[in-house]
């Protein structure tokens, strides 16, 4: 099954964003983990031309350290930028088969929409995360895979 915002959304939600009153984890680090979680889990059913993402759970601590250095940072334009830098990171050299993933060129604009959700204090949880993974969704996209010449031409990530 392709890989959908909406997923990610409730995965977010259920595992890293408090839900009804409850609290976010206890320090940047343990956030870090928790958002690297959902999202390792998410990018392990990634396909490229039929081969699914074989490394996204072995990834998942690069991904948590870059992740809780985001939300350690006091300034929401840093954080969303080091968010998305280190989703870009760790979606780039990602292994589909023999296949390996290009750095998304979505960066720019995930980027813009994390700043985005982490200066706006008044959002939901739910619109939180559905901002959240809808920017990591547009980098999924923007990713190509690039596979030896004999298997396939390079192909998106869907």
């Amino acid at each position: 099954m392709p890989l959908s915002s909406s997923t990610l959304s409730s995965s977010l939600k259920s595992s890293w964003l408090p839900i009804d009153g409850g609290s976010y984890p206890g320090s940047a680090s343990e956030s870090g983990d928790a958002f690297a979680g959902a999202v390792s889990s998410w990018f392990a059913g990634a396909l490229a031309a039929g081969f699914p993402c074989s490394t996204a759970t072995a990834r998942r601590s690069q991904l948590a350290a870059s992740a809780g250095g985001a939300f350690s940072a006091q300034d929401s334009s840093a954080a969303g930028a080091m968010l998305a830098t280190g989703l870009t990171a760790y979606m780039a050299g990602q292994a589909f088969g023999a296949g390996v993933a290009s750095p998304p060129v979505g960066t720019a604009a995930a980027q813009a929409v994390f700043a985005g959700v982490f200066s706006d204090l008044d959002a939901s949880v739910s619109a939180r995360a559905d901002r959240i993974a809808q920017g990591t969704w547009a980098l999924a996209l923007t990713t190509i895979v690039v596979f030896p010449p004999v298997i396939s031409p390079p192909s998106p990530v869907t």
